[in-house]
């Protein structure tokens, strides 16, 4: 009588057993390294939307001509005369173009516009602009300004007096 070879029932139940541990440690560390990716994803999102904004208004008001603000709205002329606003939102900012509108999702808080002529400010001219918002739970500052040249402070100011 020949004697055949195989695995014996104990033998199959220590290696499923085995087989299952592995599977489950495997997948603990998936879940585990999926979770901390999710979180990465998260915080690099919120320093990516302030870092773009923060050069994006950065460029646009130095390429602008004129900067104005007034109820919330951040309003850039530049020298072919396009407009650019900029919304501050409760919840967001918005930057609108003529065909284009970027949402940039940082919560605007604090809300500081200095203008060219601060005397009763008779100019929605803005000279320097400032506003925090929260990013990765902490309050950042974000400080802007614009720097104009003679003749547009000089029509500024002739244009007050006038109004007066």
């Amino acid at each position: 009588m020949k004697k055949v070879k195989a695995f014996t029932l104990m033998e199959l139940l220590i290696g499923m057993i085995i087989s299952t541990i592995v599977i489950s440690f495997c997948y603990m560390s998936y879940t585990l390294i999926y979770k901390q990716f999710m979180n990465y994803k998260t915080i690099k999102m919120e320093l990516v939307q302030a870092l773009e904004l923060n050069s994006v208004l950065n460029n646009d008001i130095g390429n602008s001509e004129l900067v104005v603000f007034d109820n919330n709205e951040l309003t850039l002329l530049n020298k072919q005369n396009e407009i650019l606003k900029y919304n501050f939102n409760e919840t967001e900012i918005l930057r609108k173009s003529v065909d284009i509108i970027d949402t940039f999702k940082l919560k605007p808080i604090n809300i500081v516009p200095h203008y060219l002529a601060n005397e009763n400010n008779l100019s929605n001219v803005l000279l320097s602009f400032s506003f925090d918002a929260i990013v990765l739970g902490e309050q950042e500052h974000f400080q802007f300004s614009k720097l104009y040249d003679a003749e547009m402070v000089v029509n500024d100011a002739i244009q007050n007096l006038q109004n007066d």
